[in-house]
């Protein structure tokens, strides 16, 4: 390992990189620029602030905030500080926040906002360890908790900067690999959420053996719009862009991002499938809505370059498909690149299954999609797809220095300095997760081919065992059924019943489009889910996409539900993955009349 800490990394690349642009951000409708010798002030500053503010070696600092310069700013200057950095999702619930804050002891919290402060006022009094609150806006209101501007912490910073500057130089010294810089509260999909407690070298390590597969250099752009609190974009859309000297824009907002990434012209995004699965609904969206001779047009061009790879795999690729894919090209794809900006190199994308379909058709537009696997146990990554080499429908093979084998059991272990330290006052929990070989036990069921490349089956916890006895991978019933332009979200029901069930959320735009050209009246959309002919459409979609499963696998009964499964009601995770205990428990009464 190059750095002995993250501090010492960012001095070294500071040094080196001093008047590059490090990071930028929207202001007065263009995008500005902060340089890296303005980035390390700003961080150094800040450490001293919190030093003088109180905070100590170990000390737990939670950020709830949007992606922007502050966050990895204040993210910086709390490892300076010696305490650790706890990251909230924006989108989860104050019930939610009051837990990890309690559970991890924090006692100051950075806040992006007023509706973010909001939900910390109404839970203040049931608080365990919180002293200070740290906001990102100016603000003149009087508030009952302490609260004090980033920009007062900055400015007592430089205020107290000779004061605090031994004791800030110690810290950089002595800081040691092994220390803890992080706790990352787990997603909770089948239960509590626990902290993870990352080290120095777990992040380093894993950006070193990353950045050994993934070509990145310092003339990179990164546009960052996935939540810093994921630690995928930490470590690959912040700490990966640093430790190679590149700069990192922060996308407004999700609903911003088309906007801005033709402003920032990005070479690298780091994603999730959903986006895709996204962009690919609308593009059929789209051509749904044109007249059927230039619906038929754009579909024969929409699918040139499908037939165009099958054609080169082949070794023969015949006139008549080359021509189809120059138009193809002309008419949609190079829209398509121009849409991203024009200067994407490609996307990292992790967090979920990537559906090998729509992997492969964006591949064939000339856009490159990386993706790989890890959890937030290894820091993340362990294994990633190489430009020069890489499968659809895996993801990828192992990084260097990680080792990864498959149980009697299908589980996928692993092991290498990514692993964990631990489970943050969790020592149980450690013990079932790391066995005493150094092994982690990831709780994923995959195989890895003869070639090396890792396949995700399902997670451990959801496989589904009906009464005959058979096992059922939930995951991989789901994804066929999300290929429907019908169906936006599926849950897949069946342990200990005598067959499959379903609980389908529907593409409620696209079923309105349906209704309209099939002359279907309704006066709500309660109204139109109920429809007989939408029952049956759905019906249909789901028998198309089942026919290479077998009889016991395939969906039996399903019902419509009239609302989307969301995270203020704790039904999905920040990042989207389905928690099935929840879903469950919520819509029991609905799962047990499908099996009367």
């Amino acid at each position: 390992m190059r750095y002995k800490n993250i501090l010492k990394m960012f001095f070294d690349i500071v040094e080196r990189n001093s008047d590059k642009t490090a990071l930028l951000y929207k202001k007065s409708g263009r995008y500005v620029g902060i340089n890296y010798n303005e980035f390390i002030e700003k961080a150094v500053n800040f450490a001293s602030g919190l030093i003088s503010a109180g905070i100590a070696k170990g000390d737990r600092v939670a950020m709830l905030s949007e992606n922007r310069p502050e966050w990895a700013i204040s993210d910086l200057g709390i490892i300076h500080s010696g305490a650790l950095t706890v990251p909230i999702y924006t989108s989860i619930s104050s019930k939610q926040i009051e837990y990890l804050l309690n559970a991890s002891g924090a006692e100051f919290i950075v806040i992006s906002n007023l509706k973010q402060l909001e939900k910390i006022q109404k839970i203040y009094q049931n608080l365990n360890s919180l002293k200070l609150v740290i906001i990102l806006f100016e603000s003149e209101e009087k508030y009952d908790l302490k609260v004090k501007t980033f920009n007062d912490i900055i400015d007592s910073g430089k205020k107290n900067f000779t004061e605090n500057k031994k004791r800030l130089d110690e810290l950089s010294e002595q800081t040691d690999s092994d220390d803890t810089f992080t706790i990352i509260y787990t997603s909770g999909t089948t239960g509590i959420s626990k902290g993870v407690m990352l080290t120095h070298r777990n992040i380093l390590s894993n950006a070193e053996a990353a950045l050994k597969a993934l070509p990145i250099t310092d003339k990179d752009t990164f546009l960052s719009f996935l939540p810093l609190s994921h630690v995928l974009e930490r470590m690959a859309g912040q700490f990966i862009p640093i430790y190679k000297g590149s700069s990192i824009a922060y996308a407004e907002s999700l609903s911003t991002l088309k906007e801005n990434m033709v402003e920032v012209k990005p070479t690298v995004i780091i994603t999730v499938p959903r986006i895709f699965e996204k962009m690919y609904e609308v593009i059929k969206h789209n051509i749904e809505k044109k007249s059927s001779l230039i619906k038929s047009v754009l579909l024969w061009c929409l699918y040139s370059g499908v037939e165009y790879e099958k054609e080169k795999q082949k070794g023969k690729i015949l006139l008549y498909t080359k021509i189809r894919r120059l138009i193809g090209d002309k008419l949609i794809y190079k829209k398509l690149r121009g849409l991203t900006g024009g200067r994407l190199r490609f996307y990292i994308c992790g967090g979920a299954h990537l559906n090998k379909d729509i992997g492969e058709f964006f591949d064939t537009t000339g856009i490159k999609i990386i993706e790989g696997y890890g959890l937030t146990e290894t820091s993340p990554v362990i294994t990633v797809n190489r430009l020069d080499e890489y499968r659809f429908g895996t993801v990828g093979k192992p990084l260097p220095g990680i080792d990864v084998k498959i149980s009697k059991e299908g589980e996928i272990l692993t092991r290498g300095p990514n692993v964990m330290k631990g489970y943050y006052n969790d020592e149980q929990s450690t013990k079932l997760a790391i066995d005493d070989e150094g092994w982690f036990h990831t709780g994923d069921l995959g195989f890895l081919d003869k070639d090396g490349f890792l396949t995700i089956t399902d997670r451990k916890k959801n496989i589904i065992v009906i009464s005959s006895g058979k096992n059922i991978a939930p995951q991989l019933i789901e994804e066929l059924v999300l290929t429907s332009k019908y169906i936006n979200q599926a849950v897949v029901i069946g342990h200990k019943k005598k067959f499959m069930s379903a609980l389908i959320v529907p593409h409620f735009q696209n079923i309105k489009i349906y209704a309209e050209l099939k002359k279907i009246l309704y006066k709500s959309i309660d109204e139109l889910i109920e429809h007989n002919e939408i029952y049956h459409l759905i019906k249909k979609e789901i028998e198309n996409v089942s026919s290479n499963l077998s009889d016991f696998e395939r969906i039996k009964k399903f019902t419509l539900l009239k609302s989307e499964f969301d995270i203020e009601s704790e039904e999905i995770t920040p990042t989207f993955k389905i928690k099935r205990n929840v879903i469950e428990k919520k819509y029991a009464e609905i799962i047990n009349k499908m099996y009367i």
